[in-house]
């Protein structure tokens, strides 16, 4: 399953609200950070009974699914700065 640029979008939005610094990481840094947690869901998602230690070695098992040129058509769609 891909993942959408409307779903990164509103992920962004809520990046960006929870860690405001993240605004001016560079889309390859979010693209990063948005693979990881992604990586990490869906080894959640697969392992659900598993500790966080042990979801940290699973996570290893997932590629990325989100591409730098998806990250900057979302960040196009962010609303600028309050």
């Amino acid at each position: 399953m891909d993942v959408s640029v409307e779903r990164l979008t509103g992920q962004l939005r809520y990046l960006f609200e929870d860690d405001p610094g993240l605004r001016g990481a560079s889309a390859e840094q979010l693209c990063e950070r948005l693979n990881h947690d992604d990586r990490f869901a869906r080894a959640r998602e697969k392992y659900p009974l598993r500790s966080d230690h042990e979801i940290k070695d699973k996570v290893t098992e997932f590629d990325d699914r989100i591409t730098v040129h998806e990250v900057r058509q979302a960040l196009s769609q962010v609303d600028p700065e309050p």
